[in-house]
């Protein structure tokens, strides 16, 4: 029997602390920097303005909390539309400071005590050492045009959490730490491979909406480009405009979603863009909503969109039958199937929770898509069209078979005694 590693001094998860501490402030100074100097550019733009450069700050700051999914008051009107792809950057630096942090710590303490000291030391010291700095710029919004709400510090460690789950939940990968396998050891083995598949899907699908927006963008450039002139804007506050306008993209890309899976999305309160009509309404002065369609009504062949996510969840499905073998267990390979669609609709609707808000009050008070409406239907399609790809596969291995071996309710029937785990494994 292999004896327990010993800790000591330097293996302790309390060696790790400090590393993560410091670790997890720089990350949180870098995504604050992505949103303060653009501010700064945007004030030394603007010498008319008769504000001075802390008002600059202390509104990027209340950016940056909105770029973590907090909600923020201005004047009376709540925000609370969180900037997609802005908040990507910011998970994205995080990521690599988490990622540098782990290789390091790994490296110094050995692959045994790897585990125990990420658990103890990395993770805590990191999201800590993010909570810190998140406090410490929620101080500089005080006083300022825009303040977080109470919990914002709080909710602004989705981001040190987001970048640690990035870096460590990888069940698959031999660096990982060892609590991280367990727990997927607890489930189905095909489970690893399937939150892989999961999470390609999830791109692909928000992926498939962003591919939709540049298009309705390039499409209706001169109404966009049109929009952007009425600004009258110098060429530092243009620039500031467009990156704002670039963090909505990912926002956008899950409106363009809800429309191809059905429901649609709203800009304002009773506006409404579906396969059925679109009815925007009376919209703000922003250059990106002149990629919107104007108010008509769409031929019932426009329906024909609702098949792209179905599609995609065949996709999926075709991705667990090229990655596992079940060897007949049609239980396992169900079940893997259904959880992988899933997984992807989750990280959607996930994020389209985030993205969906208020920017305003009255009409600008609900922009986005009716969550669970979108959820029923994005799910609906997805892992329909994965069961419809399973059911193809099944009825062609029976025909290849030559009818033999039982009808598939048979072979559900016999496969309800084993466990669901067995006879799924990874393909080599």
């Amino acid at each position: 029997m292999r004896p327990l590693p010993r800790e000591t001094a330097a293996t302790s998860p309390s060696s790790a602390f400090p590393s993560a501490l410091r670790a997890g402030a720089l990350a949180a100074v870098g995504t604050w920097t992505v949103v303060v100097l653009p501010a700064l550019v945007g004030w030394v733009a603007a010498p008319e303005s008769s504000v001075g450069w802390f008002s600059a700050v202390s509104l990027a700051s209340a950016i940056w909390f909105v770029g973590h999914g907090q909600s923020v008051g201005a004047g009376g009107v709540a925000i609370s539309m969180t900037p997609l792809l802005l908040l990507a950057v910011f998970v994205h630096i995080a990521f690599r400071w988490a990622r540098r942090l782990a290789e390091t710590e790994r490296l110094r303490v050995g692959a045994d005590d790897w585990s125990r000291v990420a658990k103890w030391g990395v993770v805590p010291g990191f999201v800590v050492g993010y909570g810190v700095s998140s406090a410490v710029f929620a101080l500089f919004t005080l006083g300022g045009p825009a303040t977080p709400g109470a919990a914002a510090v709080l909710g602004s460690l989705l981001v040190p959490l987001a970048a640690l789950g990035f870096v460590m939940v990888r069940p698959d990968d031999g660096s990982s730490p060892a609590f991280v396998r367990t727990w997927f050891r607890r489930g189905p083995t095909w489970l690893p491979s399937v939150w892989r598949i999961g999470w390609r899907g999830a791109a692909a699908l928000f992926g498939l909406g962003l591919a939709l927006v540049l298009v309705r963008v390039v499409v209706s450039w001169p109404e966009v480009a049109d929009i952007q002139g009425q600004y009258g804007a110098n060429l530092g506050a243009l620039a500031v405009t467009v990156l704002a306008q670039v963090a909505l993209l990912g926002n956008a890309a899950t409106w363009a979603l809800s429309f191809l899976a059905g429901p649609g999305f709203q800009i304002a309160l009773g506006s409404t863009v579906s396969p059925a009509a679109a009815q925007p309404g009376l919209l703000p002065l922003v250059p990106l909503f002149g990629a919107l369609p104007g108010a008509t009504e769409f031929p019932p062949t426009m329906y024909a969109v609702l098949l792209a996510p179905v599609v995609l969840g065949a996709w999926l499905g075709s991705r667990v039958d090229a990655a596992l073998e079940f060897f007949g267990n049609v239980r396992s390979r169900l079940a893997a199937t259904v959880t992988a669609a899933l997984l992807a609709v989750l990280v959607v609707v996930g994020l389209t929770a985030l993205g969906n808000g208020a920017v305003g009050v009255d009409r600008l008070a609900a922009v986005g898509p009716h969550l669970w409406t979108f959820a029923a239907a994005l799910l609906a399609e997805v892992v329909g069209g994965a069961l419809l790809w399973l059911g193809v596969l099944l009825l062609r291995e029976r025909l290849a078979s030559g009818g033999g071996g039982g009808s598939t309710a048979e072979e559900l029937g016999d496969s309800a005694t084993d466990d669901a785990d067995e006879g799924a494994s990874t393909s080599v």
